[in-house]
């Protein structure tokens, strides 16, 4: 029983707002469409659209029930303020308040509709109350009662409230006449009716109703010119926004295509670094193997030096056994007679002669020093090639280089003065054994 008096209230609720307020193009139907409070603000700003400005709260709340309990809670926040600023009224604002997130969430009835007896006081407490009044009356007969009894609850729920400025006099809830005249039935008789006249006017307020009509008629076609201009402007904001949208999204998808991009860089960056420092592993490698051949070259040049260090002693030995023959065929020539001398210098000089025979030997092992010299100064050569090649990439190994160059030109010097003793050795070889023959 009770929830079907609650369906006969709400449809007398949604009936008054259709009846009453024109501004609203989609009445609502029920009392969950009431849940987001933007109907009520609509209804309100017919009003006072300074207290209920329907532009500051969330018109799309979907169903996030926090906005809509913001709307709502915004709305009887000013609804509080509106009762005690010019209707000098009060309710009970904070029980309203405790219920609003049950209203927004659940669409609770008890809810909805102690917001709806606030709205329902103001429209026929307010300065054109007369307006609304003649509005409800053309709420449908079935209608009507139950509203009117929903109306007399909600204006015995209302006090009058005093603050400095009000001296206290002001107009009781149950002493509003809707009909113009204060000896018949207000909202307060218990067995009276909210609109005595409703059915049975006079010819002079149908003509009155049917000005008031055409008028709100004409109101109501140039509030809806104002609003297909309001939509129309809506409708542009609406492609502008669209149109923004679309260029941030395009700007999205650049940022992000240049993202991948400079990703796809990075990673072939970091590839060309891989394949860098490998390259550089091997020139490294390359550059250890070089040291290693070069002193592996290092010591064959000690092995050579050694050889012309004993190529030196034996020239000397030749030298000596020269002089030592020069004083022996000075002797020879000084003593003629003395055979047994000669002899003696006789076997001297064969035995200088096998010496010397062992000449050519030294000399192929000077050749042979000479083609090594040769190859291993080819390798240097190639040494270098290869150095100056890698040069840009080793900059780093510069000085190492530096000191193997220096290194080389100090084995190259040593090599001419070996070239330069060798072609003196040769020449002296070559006097020593001219002379032999001369001797012979």
């Amino acid at each position: 029983a009770m929830a079907e008096e609650e369906d006969v209230t709400s449809i007398a609720v949604c009936d008054f707002f259709a009846k009453c307020f024109i501004s609203l193009l989609d009445p609502p139907e029920s009392l969950s469409e009431l849940s987001d409070g933007v109907v009520m603000f609509h209804a309100l700003s017919e009003i006072s659209v300074d207290h209920f400005d329907p532009t500051s709260i969330t018109h799309e709340a979907g169903d996030n029930w926090a906005l809509k309990a913001a709307n709502l809670r915004k709305l009887v926040r000013n609804l509080q303020e509106y009762y005690h600023d010019v209707l000098s009224k009060d309710a009970d604002f904070d029980s309203i308040l405790s219920s609003i997130n049950e209203a927004a969430r659940d669409s609770d009835p008890d809810g909805i509709l102690a917001i709806v007896e606030l709205v329902a006081v103001a429209a026929v407490s307010c300065d054109d109350r007369e307006v609304f009044v003649n509005r409800m009356r053309e709420i449908s007969e079935e209608n009507l009662g139950e509203f009117q009894m929903f109306l007399k609850g909600a204006m015995e729920a209302t006090s009058e409230f005093y603050d400095d400025d009000n001296d206290g006099e002001g107009e009781d809830a149950d002493s509003v006449v809707f009909d113009g005249d204060e000896n018949q039935n207000g909202p307060s008789s218990p067995g009276g009716v909210l609109f005595p006249s409703h059915g049975d006017m006079s010819a002079d307020g149908n003509s009155e109703l049917l000005r008031e009509r055409e008028e709100l008629r004409k109101e109501l076609s140039d509030a809806r010119r104002e609003l297909a201009q309001i939509k129309s402007q809506v409708k542009l904001n609406e492609e502008d926004n669209q149109k923004e949208k679309n260029k941030l999204r395009a700007l999205n998808e650049d940022i992000q295509e240049r993202l991948t991009k400079r990703e796809e860089e990075l990673h072939v960056a970091e590839q060309d670094l891989s394949k860098q420092k490998r390259s550089l592993e091997e020139v490294y490698n390359e550059v250890n193997d070089l040291k290693e051949k070069s002193a592996s070259l290092a010591d064959e040049l000690d092995v050579e030096k050694g050889k012309v260090l004993q190529l030196r002693k034996t020239e000397a030995m030749v030298e000596a056994y020269r002089k030592k023959v020069e004083s022996l065929e000075s002797a020879n020539q000084q003593m003629g007679g003395l055979e047994n001398q000669t002899q003696n210098y006789a076997d001297q000089i064969m035995k200088l002669e096998r010496e010397n025979a062992s000449i050519p030997a030294l000399e192929k092992t000077l050749e042979e020093s000479q083609t090594l010299a040769k190859k291993l100064e080819a390798r240097n050569n190639e040494s270098e090639d290869a150095l100056r090649a890698r040069n840009a990439e080793i900059s780093k190994l510069k000085n190492d280089l530096v000191t193997s160059e220096k290194s080389k030109k100090m084995y190259e010097d040593e090599l001419n003065e070996l070239r330069a003793t060798q072609e003196g050795a040769e020449a002296a070889a070559l006097a020593l054994s001219s002379q032999a023959d001369n001797d012979k």
